[in-house]
């Protein structure tokens, strides 16, 4: 009787140290964003849009969401637990911005990368998508770093 006791016991632990385990993140992305412009250091305002933090909660194969209120940006990415891990990144503005945003370079609206580092560096830029072979000249939003870490 005492066993099948202990043997509960040790079932409902293990269930519940399992699901604790898929509640935590399979990896820790540390940020900092950089929206510091020319313009900016010309009439000395530098750091006003700056932001850092932790996402620390992002799973493999799903979306993980950064929300930058300083910029009105939103930087989702999601990373790809394959042979070698791909992050794939996606920059949105808000209300204060226009329609024309976010671009990173070549007027791109995503960007993925291999992750051969730990860190990756991103230029965002408001403007317009590059068309076929089209010339494009954004303006610059900022620099976005993104530090990854803890990969599980």
């Amino acid at each position: 009787m005492l066993s099948r006791y202990v043997l509960s016991l040790v079932i409902v632990a293990t269930g519940l140290v399992r699901s604790a385990e898929a509640l935590a993140g399979d990896y820790t992305v540390s940020y900092a964003f950089d929206g510091t412009t020319r313009a900016d250091v010309a009439r000395g305002a530098t750091g006003a849009s700056n932001e850092v933090g932790i996402a620390k909660e992002c799973q493999y194969g799903r979306g993980c969401t950064i929300r930058l209120a300083k910029s009105d940006l939103t930087i989702s990415l999601k990373v790809e637990r394959s042979g070698s891990r791909r992050v794939t990144v996606l920059a949105d503005g808000g209300r204060s911005l226009s329609d024309g945003c976010c671009y990173f370079s070549d007027g791109e609206r995503l960007v993925a990368r291999e992750l051969t580092g730990p860190l990756l560096r991103l230029r965002i830029y408001e403007g317009q998508a590059r068309k076929r072979n089209e010339y494009v000249e954004n303006i610059p939003l900022g620099l976005l770093y993104l530090q990854f870490s803890d990969f599980k």
